[in-house]
């Protein structure tokens, strides 16, 4: 691949989310402050309510907080309008979500040659499109369509994509949900490869140990607040091997 990943650095700072009003309000995150380092691999978990969703959204320019400031590399994202926000989404920033999200009638070349096409980035989209699918395993797989393809298969389509616009940060939200445990466990391997080799930034959600396993870090929410946050001395590493296109 040509080209370096951006350096990413993200600082939360004392950031709060409402939602409605009155005796319907409801405090998603509360007073959190968080650092996430350059070459992270990150898992927010926590139980349903205790606001990682939210978090993760904000972080990803998918929503602004009530309160608080979010810096992303040199950008305060807290304080941008919606269009501010979508550029960042599509230029900065990848996303793996548990559902896959891949446009069913394109390829799996077209499927990650979108997200170039989305981010406006220069020279040859397809070559960068297809390097980045060899490289998560699935060379030989590249014509055909996400139906015609196992739910890994299609996963590692969705790593491919957040990764080729060389993004400062990717946010996986379950990204093993819906994945089998074997399969589960390759697409994760992908993961951290790409994070070990290439100091891609990863941040998760999940309730899933196989990834909470492979975490250099894990932060825990409960009711908006981070009530715990500690570094995992010897995470489970990337496979020895790389993903075979078969699966």
């Amino acid at each position: 691949m040509n080209g370096g990943f951006l350096i990413a650095k993200c600082d939360v700072i004392d950031v709060s989310k409402l939602y409605g009003s009155g005796v319907a309000e409801v405090r998603a995150l509360d007073a959190v402050s968080l650092e996430i380092d350059t070459g992270e691999f990150t898992v927010i978990s926590g139980p349903s309510g205790s606001g990682k969703t939210t978090l993760l959204n904000l972080i990803g320019c998918l929503d602004t907080p009530t309160a608080g400031t979010i810096l992303l590399e040199d950008t305060d994202i807290s304080s941008l309008g919606e269009r501010a926000l979508a550029r960042v989404r599509a230029r900065r920033i990848g996303f793996v979500f548990q559902s896959f999200n891949l446009i069913p009638v394109l390829s799996a070349l077209e499927n990650v040659e979108t997200a170039l096409h989305l981010a406006h980035t220069e020279g040859n989209r397809r070559e960068k499109a297809a390097e980045m699918l060899e490289a998560v395993g699935l060379k030989d797989q590249m014509k055909r369509r996400p139906t015609q393809m196992s739910g890994g298969q299609q996963q590692r389509i969705a790593v491919a994509r957040a990764l080729v616009k060389n993004p400062a940060l990717v946010i996986a939200d379950e990204p093993t949900a819906n994945l089998d445990t074997a399969t589960g466990a390759q697409v994760l391997d992908v993961m951290r490869t790409m994070n070990q080799k290439r100091g891609v930034t990863f941040l998760f959600s999940t309730h899933d140990p196989r990834v909470m396993e492979r975490a250099s870090r894990i932060v825990s929410l409960r009711d908006g607040r981070v009530e715990d946050d500690r570094k995992v001395e010897k995470p489970v590493g990337a496979a020895n091997s790389g993903p075979s296109s078969q699966e």
